[in-house]
């Protein structure tokens, strides 16, 4: 595990509430481990691994749990759904998840995010739609750039799937601090999409 990830219980202010504790683990990805985490509300944030590797020889997943000391059952049960739910996602079991099962509350994300999010989670793994067309999607067809600035604030990638939008030239545009994850996280889904037709 990396020093970044050591004692990571920490203090996380929510919007809109008062501080967190969070607690971190880590899930196992065929490019590094990623983070997930969550407080006594639940999910929280996803991170992707920083720095990709290459491709796990292996499908034996191992999942660390980090500044946990003491914290909650309540957060170590959402750790551990999580990271399995990203490790399903990763292995090809899994690829996309349905709006009810998003903890919309826990996330504090305001109402305009939510409904783009939500219309986002409707695009099929392995396709993209523009910003323009996610706004108009999210029955705001004059709000591209502020699609934009929810996409760049979303705070689980891969389960709010940003990385399926796209700039209306057909650029893959910006993802985070790597923006090689977007046409990564695009390709795996297509390659399992592709692999199970052949199933």
């Amino acid at each position: 595990m990396s020093t970044r990830q050591a004692d990571k219980e920490e203090q996380w202010p929510s919007r809109g509430r008062g501080a967190s504790a969070l607690v971190w683990r880590a899930y196992e990805t065929p490019w590094g481990e990623g983070m997930v985490a969550a407080d006594e509300d639940g999910l929280r944030l996803v991170e992707l691994p920083r720095v990709p590797a290459a491709p796990a020889a292996s499908c034996d997943q191992h999942v660390t749990e980090v500044g946990a000391s003491g914290s909650s059952s309540r957060r170590r049960a959402a750790l551990e759904s999580w990271a399995e739910a990203l490790e399903e996602y990763f292995r090809g079991e899994r690829l996309a998840w349905p709006a009810g099962d998003i903890p919309w509350d826990d996330l504090g994300v305001r109402p305009f995010e939510r409904e783009v999010y939500e219309a986002l989670l409707t695009v099929p793994p392995g396709e993209t739609v523009s910003y323009g067309q996610l706004a108009e999607m999210a029955g705001h067809p004059r709000a591209a750039r502020a699609v934009g600035s929810a996409m760049a604030a979303n705070p689980i990638p891969v389960v709010i799937p940003c990385h399926r939008v796209i700039r209306s030239d057909g650029t893959l545009g910006n993802y985070g601090d790597d923006p090689d994850w977007k046409p990564r996280l695009l390709e795996h889904e297509r390659c399992t999409l592709r692999a199970r037709t052949l199933h």
